[in-house]
């Protein structure tokens, strides 16, 4: 889970060679007027349901008294947001480096560099940018193909179908509606599947009874809460938190400095297939 400093350094090349190469290019901060097409009534974006929050996996161990106690960050803690418009921004930080990359700290310290990405529906275009002590300063924005807003959009708007493959032979599966709740501020909707493999199975000498618990937020659009483990020893728990429901604007736009746009002439433009295939990391799963 290394990321290592050469792939870093590898990240500003590229975002400074894509600077140099389109300087020439239109530098302003809007899309041209047909990177500006309007969203379809057919569109799967959500709008009117603004947020921000923290979005998380832990391992943790389930006390006697039902208490958690932390044991592991599954992945590196990330902001993600959502505007009012539709717009979406995620920070994802895959393979953190050496000196942030620390699992067993509950709020890692934060890295030196790590990408933000925002896709505009509306536009049709993503933007990143890097950020943190080592981020360079250029911004770039990507004009999509209509087939590559289909990918962003259910990416970052369809809510995973949660799919369980059937009780094994033996076990024993039950589901229970939990009811709503509210979670960090969102109400949510509880299911849980409750799995009892008899002893003997998979080696083990007494009955183990595994969970899998989701909260959704329909309102939201929102996977807001899942549990899997057991509940007699450890589980991992990913969800957000420090949810608001009013994002700081600021956060969809790019720091103040030059902004560069990439025009794809034809097709899918081969500078967003990364960001897209990150976008698709959106969900809590």
């Amino acid at each position: 889970m290394q990321l290592g400093k050469k792939s870093v350094l590898s990240s500003l090349i590229l975002v400074l060679s894509l600077f140099e190469v389109h300087r020439a290019a239109a530098q302003s901060d809007e899309p041209t007027d047909a990177a500006s097409a309007p969203i379809t009534a057919n569109s799967p974006v959500v709008t009117g349901q603004a947020f921000s929050a923290m979005k998380y996996a832990r391992r943790v161990k389930i006390l006697p008294d039902g208490k958690q106690q932390f044991i592991k960050n599954e992945i590196y803690p990330t902001q993600i947001a959502r505007d009012a418009e539709g717009r979406i921004r995620i920070e994802p930080i895959v393979d953190p480096q050496p000196e942030c990359d620390q699992p067993t700290s509950l709020v890692p310290p934060p890295c030196p560099y790590w990408s933000i990405i925002v896709f505009d529906p509306t536009k049709q275009v993503i933007t990143h940018w890097g950020s943190g002590e080592n981020a360079a300063h250029p911004a770039v924005a990507i004009k999509l193909s209509a087939s590559q807003v289909d990918d962003a959009e259910s990416s970052t708007s369809a809510m995973p179908v949660d799919v369980r493959e059937p009780a094994p032979d033996g076990a024993k599966a039950t589901t229970e509606n939990l009811g709503d709740k509210t979670i960090d501020g969102v109400r949510a909707s509880g299911v849980r599947i409750t799995t009892v493999f008899p002893a003997g199975y998979s080696g083990n000498k007494t009955p183990v009874t595994k969970i899998h618990e989701v909260w959704r937020s329909a309102e939201m659009k929102l996977v807001i809460k899942i549990i899997d483990g057991d509940l007699n020893g450890e589980a991992t728990i990913a969800g957000l938190d420090h949810v608001s429901l009013q994002p700081d604007p600021a956060l969809f736009q790019p720091p103040d400095g030059s902004r560069v746009q990439i025009r794809a002439e034809s097709g899918d433009s081969q500078y967003a297939d990364r960001d897209i295939t990150l976008l698709a990391e959106w969900f809590v799963r």
